[in-house]
């Protein structure tokens, strides 16, 4: 019994860890694209943000960062700085 009962207390312990990444996420992902949309294009939904190491690796941290609502697709390059503000906003070629 006090196994189920520590694995139990466990599990929800995990649950709501994962709930609490869940909304960090959104929270991020809504910031990024209101400013990409404050710089002048269109991003109604992040879907996807990953640092490009190899960008990153010759200076500032670069990251790639793909906006998809599935009818308009969009990916960007978002130049961070060492403060992690957002430096620079462009199309990605």
């Amino acid at each position: 019994m006090k196994r189920v009962i520590a694995a139990l207390l466990m599990l929800v312990t995990m649950a709501e860890y994962a709930h609490a990444q869940t909304a960090q996420t959104r929270m991020l992902e809504r910031q990024t694209a209101r400013a990409i949309r404050n710089a002048g294009f269109w991003c109604d939904k992040v879907s996807e943000a990953a640092v490009d190491k190899v960008l990153s690796a010759l200076g500032p941290t670069v990251v790639r960062v793909t906006c998809d609502d599935r009818t308009r697709y969009e990916q960007y390059k978002v130049t961070m700085t060492p403060q992690n503000r957002i430096a620079k906003i462009e199309r990605w070629k």
